[in-house]
């Protein structure tokens, strides 16, 4: 039965539907050699691969030379020989199966058949691609590519961002600028501007044979980004190639584009453009790039040669985008525009969260819909509808990206402050050492280093801005709202955070709010009266209270179960006695009891052995509290302006580790002595000191110690000041004293800052003071009655000195003596001139030339005051001064109640810098020397003029052109020497009337 079955196989073959259409030679010949036409198939496959790659080369070196692409019938031919290289893979695999029948012991001839014929038409399909593959180099392409993509765009909102555009495409445009690097917080609209500038160039510009836009992946690397920019420009890279090989690759394709731009957004991690394979501009290469990016160090690590920030927009602003994106409908109603305008303020100027925050309200007329929403963006809730996935997600990915955990915590600790809150930043950086946060980086003055690097490094990232208090010269730092709503919604899971800083209440957060894993808590800047019960906060590290009145006061056993507790800050509170549970914190580390006025005594400290900062200043303490000889490891000790009796003063020398000591305005006369200089001069441990005092003699006998040249900072009063508005750090105050010139110490510190109040004996700056000023950058001189000048020709030039104020010196003539040497007061900016009742005249026209720096004049309440600039008598000198006067620097002159003021100078000045004038109370005052002859730059410059409508009357009589053009800069003032009455319609007519001065913060 086998053999039969062998013979209808073989029939089988012979006599199948085939047989109508191959003879059976051709049947026989795939029965006899399958094998043969394998092999045939086999050479001719591999003539078809060589012949592929060489096409696949020629179109490399086309599209890398040239920019040059593939023909569709080339791109159609490589697709059919792609798939014919697969079909016969399979065909050969079939065969290595080697099919019989009879139990193995014939072939199986059916199955022969059908695998030869497979062959056959196989072989013919390759020798007709083989037949197609003969193109010349120039039939492979004939498509130049596109210069680069339109992409889909959202209109700009407001001046701020327009601006940034209009700079960015200034720097494209200047053949001197090659990297351009963009930076902002995360949904400020970087993207936005930088998707305009790519369309204007496609659209507008032939600066760039090709514009080639890559986005960077948040988890970017080098291997990414080559293969990001190799797709943007249509190259492939092999699995094998190394990063070497790719960066040849990429360097050959972008340099044979000549003149191109490569933007590439929202990178994160500097690169080295030779290594990613991108040429450098400007080195012989006709091309540009520019770089979005959350952090400034990213900027700087890709060695920037211009950098825009893109900042949010401005209150306008933002209420334009949010108008837009709510519908004019919604606006119709008085009630819900109020709450609407309240709602955008919240989004903090930021395109993203507008937009967001718009559209989810978009045509909502239920004023209670508003209203929750604002009551949400209050409270960091972000329940709002994209609030979670398109804000605080791309905000939440700034912080995840710090480099460490230590800088993510310093992060958070900036959301302890209240909301649009100016944090000073040595007191933010003293909370992170306070806490230990900064304990693995070095000590003392290094860690204030290292915390300043922290907050450089978070004002690169976009996450802190920076602050200014008015007044304060200190450094300030801010959080713009939706930065700390995020911090916030962090700290609602881990860490765990309680903040209810600013926010108005008056009672605390019910007990069960106090949750067992709490780790910081802030209730500052409220209205709280009392703290009535007993938390149980294991964990908890910082308790901020500053800022209440807690005139109720606090349990006793309020801190029994707060033992991890490290800084307690009741600061600026009403509170009276402290609970005696303040006596178990035995893992404190800073008690902070600053103008807690009410204040008189502190339990036992005799516990508190881990205490490091201890301060009491400006409290009504009158006792020293006990157990202060157990706080041997304490750094930080401020006693100033307290009453407190008895203190030991020899127990400063038992505080090795003692860095500060702050004891001005200390009312002990023990604290004055010599006494008092012997021991402080035994601490070696100080690098801060403010003291006290009490003669010069005393503060002579501490300078020839030589103690001061160790401290890293220092603030001496000499005598005992009556306010506790003093200068600054590395400052010397001389208050209420007689001043000898034998009894001052023949050698100061350099200073930087000066303070002489109500001193007798000088007629001018001594010679001690003027040999410490070479660095001196602020000096306030008042209530001196025997000065009559400020500097003499003979000596010192200050010539750092950035600020001067000077009131109430009755005798005083000029501020400078004589001829004053060259480079005298050349970085000056600030002058205040205040109630010198015999001053006539105030700076020679010599000195005046030398202020180029100057930015800020103020004279007030000077009755006896003719002229401000006076000239030399010398003839030499004035054939010298026929020119011009120039101040390239001055932004605001203001001068009030000088009723004898005619001349601000003889000749004509040059100011083009000014931005506001105020006159107030000067009669005499009928000519402005640079309204003579006005220039288009101070037309441009200028932003306001405050004054009287007489003294305005005056000028228009004596400067016509100058006031038709500067009129609707004019803002009334009524002088009080005035006289005239003016009826509520014609102030009315005029603007409005104000007595504030249009002088703001320095």
């Amino acid at each position: 039965m086998e053999i039969v079955g062998a013979v209808l196989s073989m029939m089988q073959c012979f006599c199948g539907e085939t047989c109508l259409h191959q003879s059976v030679s051709e049947k026989c010949t795939y029965l006899r050699k399958p094998h043969a036409l394998a092999n045939n198939l086999d050479k001719k496959m591999e003539l078809l691969k060589a012949r592929e790659e060489d096409v696949k080369r020629k179109l490399q070196v086309e599209k890398v030379w040239r920019g040059m692409e593939p023909k569709a019938e080339v791109n159609m031919w490589l697709t059919n020989v792609g798939k014919i290289k697969s079909a016969v893979t399979r065909l050969q695999e079939e065969i290595t199966k080697n099919k019989r029948c009879l139990n193995g012991c014939c072939p199986n001839y059916m199955s022969r058949l059908k695998v030869g014929k497979h062959f056959d038409k196989k072989i013919k399909e390759v020798d007709r691609l083989l037949a197609q593959s003969i193109y010349p180099d120039a039939s492979l392409v004939d498509m130049m590519p596109q210069r680069g993509k339109i992409l889909p765009e959202t209109s700009l909102v407001g001046e701020t961002a327009q601006r940034s555009l209009e700079l960015v495409w200034k720097y494209l445009n200047d053949g001197h600028t090659g990297i351009i690097g963009i930076y902002g917080m995360g949904g400020v609209g970087k993207t936005s501007i930088l998707v305009a500038i790519n369309n204007r160039l496609l659209r507008e510009s032939a600066v760039f044979d090709n514009v080639i836009w890559v986005t960077a992946s948040k988890d970017s690397n080098v291997q990414k980004l080559q293969k990001d920019i190799a797709r943007a420009v249509g190259l492939s890279f092999d699995d094998e190639d190394d990063e070497m090989e790719r960066a040849a690759q990429l360097l050959e394709a972008l340099m044979r584009r000549r003149r191109f731009l490569l933007i590439i957004d929202d990178l994160w991690e500097a690169f080295s453009l030779e290594v990613v394979g991108i040429p450098s501009p400007g080195y012989g290469h006709d091309c540009k790039l520019i770089i979005t990016t959350r952090s400034m160090m990213v900027c700087r690590g890709m060695e920037t040669m211009r950098d825009v920030e893109v900042s949010v927009l401005s209150k306008e602003e933002a209420w334009d985008l949010f108008k837009q994106k709510v519908g004019d409908e919604v606006l119709a109603s008085p009630r819900l525009q109020a709450v609407s305008k309240d709602v955008a303020m919240e989004c903090g100027g930021l395109p993203l969260a507008l937009v967001t925050v718009g559209r989810a309200l978009r045509r909502e007329n239920d004023t209670r819909q508003w209203e929750n929403a604002l009551s949400q963006l209050k409270n960091a809730m972000g329940r709002i509808e994209g609030m979670e996935n398109r804000v605080f997600t791309r905000l939440r990915f700034s912080y995840e990206r710090l480099k460490d955990n230590v800088t993510r915590s310093c992060f958070l600790y900036c959301a302890l402050y209240p909301e649009d809150h100016h944090i000073e930043t040595e007191e933010l950086i003293k909370y992170w050492i306070w806490e230990g946060m900064l304990d693995n980086l070095g000590y003392g003055e290094s860690k204030m280093l290292q915390g300043k690097m922290i907050l450089d490094e978070l004002k690169n990232a976009c996450l802190l801005e920076i602050g200014c208090q008015e007044g304060s010269l200190n450094e300030y730092v801010k959080m713009h709202d939706l930065i700390r709503d995020m911090a916030i919604a962090v700290t609602r899971v881990n860490p765990l955070f309680m903040i209810r800083a600013g926010s108005g209440i008056r009672v605390p957060p019910v007990e069960n709010e106090w949750l067992v894993g709490l780790e910081r808590i802030s209730l500052m800047r409220n209205d709280l009266g009392s703290l009535s019960f007993e938390p149980r906060c294991p964990q908890l590290t910082t308790l901020l209270l500053q800022y209440n009145s807690l005139s109720k006061g606090i349990l006793p056993s309020f801190f029994n179960h707060l033992g991890s507790l490290k800084v307690l800050d009741l600061s600026y509170t009403g509170i009276t006695r402290l609970p005696d549970s303040l006596s178990n914190l035995e893992n404190l580390h800073a008690l902070l009891l600053r103008s807690c006025w009410n204040l008189r005594s502190v339990p036992t400290m005799e516990r508190l052995k881990e205490l490091r900062i201890l301060d009491l200043s400006s409290t009504s303490i009158e006792c020293t509290p006990q157990g202060m000889e157990m706080l041997l490891n304490l750094k930080h000790l401020d006693l100033s302006y307290t009453t407190v009796d008895g203190f030991n003063i020899r127990l400063l020398g038992t505080y090795r580790f003692l860095e500060d000591l702050l004891t001005i305005g200390l009312w002990q006369p023990l604290m004055f002595g010599l006494d008092f200089v012997n021991v402080v001069a035994s601490c070696t441990s100080l690098a801060n000191l403010e003291a006290n005092f009490s003669t010069l003699h005393d503060f002579n006998r501490y300078v020839l110690s030589g103690h001061w040249s160790t401290l890293e900072s220092f603030k001496f009063c000499i005598g005992y000041p009556q306010s506790s508005k003093l200068p600054g750090k590395n400052s010397v105050g001389f208050f209420g004293i007689h001043i000898v010139e034998r009894e001052a110490p023949s050698w100061l510190p350099t200073i930087l800052e000066l303070a002489v109040h109500e001193c007798s004996g000088i007629t001018h700056l001594p010679m001690f003071i003027m040999n410490a000023s070479s660095h001196l950058k602020h000096c306030k001189i008042k209530y001196c009655d025997e000065m009559e000048w400020i500097i003499t020709s003979e000596w010192g030039t200050f010539p750092d000195l950035e600020l001067l104020e000077i009131e109430g010196l009755s005798r005083l003539q000029n501020i400078c003596k004589g001829i004053p040497p060259a480079g005298t007061l050349s970085t000056l900016k600030v002058l205040n001139v205040i109630a010198c009742d015999n001053l006539t005249s105030l700076l020679p026209l010599e000195l005046v030339r030398q202020l180029n720096n100057l930015e800020e004049i103020e004279l007030r309440s000077c009755p006896m005051l003719e002229e401000i600039v006076t000239e030399a008598e010398s003839e030499e000198v004035i054939q010298e001064n026929d020119s011009e006067l120039v101040l390239p620097s001055l932004q605001k002159l203001r001068l009030v109640s000088i009723p004898r003021l005619r001349s601000i100078c003889r000749g004509p000045m040059i100011c083009d810098s000014l931005t506001t004038i105020e006159v107030i109370d000067c009669p005499e005052l009928e000519i402005i020397p640079f309204f003579l002859e006005i220039r288009q730059q101070l037309v441009d410059s200028l932003k306001q003029i405050k004054g009287s409508r007489r003294w305005w009357w005056t000028l228009e009589q004596n400067h016509p052109i100058a006031m038709s053009l500067l009129a609707p800069l004019f803002k009334p003032e009524s002088a009080p020497n005035e006289g005239i009455r003016v009826d509520s319609n014609t102030i009315n007519s005029y603007g409005g009337s104000s007595g504030s001065s249009s002088f703001g913060p320095r």
